[in-house]
């Protein structure tokens, strides 16, 4: 099949489908427990004036996960090219304006390294791939730790399946990871595969110590990510205990993370994990306060800021 018509296959038929699909699931998950309107209502109900504090506080936590992002991405570049905070803020914040239209977020690195100069803009795109992996291991070990939870509580053979392999393949990641200088002395002779000589030679710049320092950074953003969302889910009407809500958060953003989705079905992705989730775990009668919550923590953490990252681009020379 030609390229273009892979692209208009995929764009204008497959997405859309899929996105049906999962709009029909999440219509049939609201309703599985009661009457839409009824439901709708009391989402309403939820909010009063108080409620505009507690969202205050989601925009404040939003604005510390921004700048906890901005320090991780200057520390990366301590070792290929430093720069201020200021600059790593603008960066980070053109980054998420391409992330937000590519799958899974893959782009990110795309928007960072425009902002950096030439010449150091691929060895750049190499240290934004490192702190993306050591995000995903927090997010991965976080949301292990709500797989346990959720096993030992309410899962089955499935869940049993996916504990084992987690478990196994986890420890590996993080181990290698925390390694990367191992690969100094390694050499690729082939020569097909030759130019991942210049990938190790940026990676071995990385020690133990900076590794820790990175996965530091990842691991609070990920706390302030789910308390985010706690916090939205509590102004929508939906009260959890604190650890078992966190534990069950964290797993629903690890599956939505290795979930693969474009931005037509990124909402759809996250409503439909995160209502079949939580409603799994009973004491929740209606899915449309965690619909809300999750679409609220969509447009406050990714889409605000991918906007206006997105005008950072009027200024800079291509």
């Amino acid at each position: 099949m030609h390229k273009n018509s892979k692209k208009i296959w995929f764009r204008y038929i497959l997405s859309p489908v899929i996105l049906l699909v999962l709009l029909y699931l999440i219509y049939l998950q609201i309703n599985a427990k009661g009457d839409f309107a009824k439901q709708w209502q009391q989402l309403k109900a939820n909010w009063n004036p108080n409620s505009f504090w507690w969202f205050g506080l989601v925009f404040i936590f939003a604005g510390v996960n921004w700048t906890l992002e901005a320090r991780k991405w200057q520390l990366l570049l301590q070792r290929i090219r430093p720069i201020n905070l200021t600059t790593a803020f603008k960066s980070m914040l053109s980054g998420m304006s391409i992330s937000i239209i590519t799958p899974n977020r893959s782009g990110d690195f795309i928007g960072r390294i425009v902002h950096i100069p030439k010449g150091y803009k691929l060895k750049a795109a190499i240290s934004s791939m490192i702190g993306s992996v050591a995000q995903m291991c927090i997010s991965a070990t976080c949301g292990l730790m709500g797989l346990i939870y959720f096993h030992f509580n309410y899962g089955n053979a499935n869940t049993q399946i996916l504990l084992i392999v987690a478990l196994i393949f986890l420890p590996i990641a993080i181990f290698l990871f925390l390694n990367i200088h191992y690969l100094k002395p390694f050499r690729v002779k082939n020569k097909w595969v030759r130019r991942l000589n210049f990938g190790i030679y940026i990676l071995r710049n990385y020690n133990r110590k900076d590794l820790f320092k990175i996965l530091l950074l990842s691991l609070g953003r990920v706390i302030i990510f789910n308390v985010q969302f706690l916090l939205l889910l509590y102004i929508s009407g939906v009260s959890l205990p604190l650890i078992p809500g966190l534990l069950i958060s964290f797993l629903m953003f690890w599956m939505i993370a290795i979930v693969p989705s474009v931005a037509i079905t990124d909402l759809a992705v996250r409503g439909y994990i995160g209502v079949a989730l939580f409603m799994s775990i009973g004491g929740i009668d209606s899915g449309l306060p965690i619909l809300s919550a999750s679409y609220l923590l969509w447009l406050i953490n990714l889409a605000l800021p991918a906007i206006v990252g997105s005008f950072l681009f009027f200024k800079i020379k291509m």
